[in-house]
């Protein structure tokens, strides 16, 4: 339906365009639910600035809106997303729909608003991959901006990938191994190494874990300002570092050696030591050599080979994959259920997913799930691999790379020199952030449990940065305008707009790339460093754009990035 407004004389003209009434609700509060609302500011002159007092509510008999919303600044042609928080009235049902209202008001007498047909309240969710498809991220998910991925597991013991050019994913060992003409040469390296009769899983006596320790790694994911967690329980080669009843596998760390329960001490010294961290799973929903799994395998050429611990099933997705998952969700409780290349046979996502989801509501967990668990969408995009120049998303996605350049496991014959530095870790998440995304950063421990030093030593550097430029990062939105140009990115919170510059600015007059909502008399301070809060000298140039005087100190004050702040 068209918008409906009314603009007094000089007004800003504000319309609402768009509502949407989400599954999100605030946290601790299990029925205020949230409704997005999208303002656009569709003048040519008029800025809204704080002296407007804008606020926006949802007007419905079924709703009573408990958080109304405000904007405090947008200028000619921008947009901004707000949420308003609202409860069903008595006796309207929890995902019932009927008509509602979103009302935007300012100035003297000015409103806008915009009919709608709403969902009251979160609803029940089906087996049904449409019926899923409507849950979204959590709010707690979007804020956090920064997760560590941590690939360990048998192929953590060999440690290869190959070199240079050639390098590929390391914990991709057993498959590249069983090609004599894969490029990695892994093949080769293994005869070379461990001779013809030593088979990949011969590399469980040798996953000694005997300096593993649960606790330091957990304290460094905090140290470097991460705000979850996402260890590795079961990846393609089928070993489990989770439990699980022999009737569904005996192929995991507990059941073989070193007969460890890894999730469990993950999970248990997160939560004593960070409670703070989220904490997902990743899951391989395949298993390449599983001979449960060859009905449905695309890796058949290499036959039957030894696979110790395998339990004989009926059919793999109903009774390994979908218990595993299950396991994983209501005995380890994960936050992120993170699915890992998808299956259009995983019939049984639906029913995981809406059980899991209705499950958790009753609790008033918010979890969430990404795109590669099956048939359903999941509520984030998890975008390819090490992808670069990721345009920005209007839905929330997540970037994945490792701090080695080619792979996830770790790789002995990466030399420390190429891992992804500080600098290019924060510049990354930047990026990310920018765009709507969250920058999950995989590390790869030795077979041993210890963390590469120069890994250890970059994460720590980083979360050193972020803990003096973290309002600039977590909590933050994209900018609707865009994500910036050149080495300019943009965040955005209610109250102020970040600018960010990737890598040192020069001394002296920096141009801002992008018309930024600065007005004259605004002062802009620097976020972080050693200068931060101290105020930048500004001014709009003759092309409006927005010029920062830079000051020797200033530019000499910080590393990896720089940040702005203009506030409201």
């Amino acid at each position: 339906m068209r918008p409906c407004s009314s603009f007094d004389t000089n007004s800003p003209q504000i319309t609402i365009t768009q509502v949407n009434s989400s599954t999100r609700w605030f946290e601790g509060k299990p029925q205020v639910q949230i409704f997005d609302v999208v303002l656009n500011n569709t003048g040519k002159k008029t800025w809204l600035t704080t002296k407007d007092n804008l606020t926006i509510s949802i007007e419905s008999e079924n709703l009573k809106t408990v958080q109304t919303a405000y904007v405090k600044r947008l200028q000619p042609g921008d947009s901004v997303i707000v949420q308003v928080g609202v409860q069903n009235e008595h006796g309207i049902k929890q995902g019932s729909a009927g008509p509602a209202t979103a009302l935007a008001k300012w100035g003297s007498n000015s409103s806008t608003s915009l009919d709608i047909t709403a969902t009251y309240g979160i609803p029940t969710y089906n087996a049904s991959a449409s019926s899923v498809n409507q849950h979204e991220s959590p709010d707690w998910f979007r804020d956090a901006k920064f997760g560590i991925f941590i690939h360990w597991g048998l192929y953590s013991v060999p440690a290869y990938g190959g070199v240079g050019k050639n390098e590929n994913y390391a914990e991709w060992y057993w498959s590249s191994q069983m090609s004599p003409s894969d490029p990695t040469k892994t093949y080769q390296y293994h005869l070379e190494h461990y001779g013809p009769d030593f088979l990949y899983d011969d590399f469980m006596q040798n996953f000694t874990a005997d300096k593993f320790q649960p606790k330091d790694w957990v304290d460094l994911v905090a140290d470097s300002g991460a705000r979850y967690i996402v260890p590795v329980t079961k990846h393609h080669d089928g070993f489990a570092l989770f439990d699980m009843p022999e009737t569904v596998s005996k192929r995991n760390s507990v059941k073989q050696p070193p007969h460890r329960d890894f999730l469990k001490e993950i999970f248990n010294a997160a939560e004593a030591y960070q409670p703070s961290l989220r904490r997902g799973t990743y899951f391989s929903m395949p298993e390449w050599f599983n001979p449960a799994f060859s009905n449905y395998t695309w890796l058949d050429s290499f036959g039957i080979v030894p696979y110790t611990g395998f339990v004989e099933v009926n059919d793999f997705i109903p009774d390994i994959q979908y218990p595993q998952m299950n396991i994983l969700a209501y005995e380890y409780k994960t936050d992120i259920m993170w699915c890992d290349i998808t299956m259009p046979t995983s019939r049984l996502s639906p029913q995981f997913a809406s059980d899991w989801l209705n499950s958790e509501y009753a609790n008033n967990r918010q979890v969430t799930i990404n795109s590669r668990c099956g048939v359903i969408e999941g509520d984030f995009d998890t975008s390819a691999e090490y992808a670069s120049n990721v345009p920005l998303s209007l839905r929330h996605f997540e970037a994945t790379r490792g701090m080695d350049p080619h792979s996830f496991g770790y790789n002995v014959a990466t030399p420390d020199s190429a891992y992804l530095n500080a600098s290019g870790i924060v510049t990354t998440l930047i990026d990310t952030v920018a765009k709507n995304g969250n920058l999950l950063l995989d590390i790869g421990p030795r077979g041993d449990g210890s963390i590469p030093e120069v890994m250890e030593s970059n994460l720590r550097m980083v979360g050193g940065w972020l803990r003096g430029h973290g309002e600039g990062v977590f909590g933050t939105k994209y900018w609707a305008n865009g994500p910036g140009n050149g080495d300019f990115r943009y965040t955005t919170t209610d109250d102020a707009f970040y600018v960010h510059f990737l890598g040192q600015p020069s001394i002296g007059d920096m141009v801002v790339s992008d018309f930024v909502p600065y007005l004259d008399g605004d002062e802009v301070t620097v976020v972080g460093g050693e200068m931060h809060g101290v105020v930048v000298d500004s001014n709009v140039n003759s092309d409006g754009r927005l010029v920062l005087h830079l000051s020797e100190d200033v530019v000499m004050a910080d590393r990896y990035a720089w940040s702005f702040k203009i506030e409201y």
